[in-house]
């Protein structure tokens, strides 16, 4: 069986803002996003905390892996991630 390629691989931050009038809270995490060349959910982010812990808010896991097919159907995936904890990505 052949083994996948990595095509393309970045390293950056991402930022989240807890979406509440009277709570200014934010998290960091450190987002590796990845593209193989082959399999079935080829495009893969690994996301791993790196910031201050929330006070009021609620605090996501503090490493999660997202897998998509697309680059597009991948952000989606992170937007709903973060709305489930209640924040929005900035």
């Amino acid at each position: 069986m052949k083994k996948s390629l990595i095509i393309y691989e970045e390293e950056t931050q991402l930022y989240a803002r807890f979406d509440h009038p009277k709570c200014r809270e934010g998290l960091s995490y450190q987002a590796k996003m990845r593209i193989m060349d082959t399999g079935k959910l080829p495009v893969e982010l690994t996301l791993t905390f790196n910031g201050i812990y929330p006070y009021g808010a609620p605090m996501p896991p503090e490493e999660h892996e997202i897998k998509a097919t697309l680059i597009m159907d991948l952000y989606s995936k992170v937007l709903r991630w973060f709305r489930k904890y209640g924040y929005e990505v900035t």
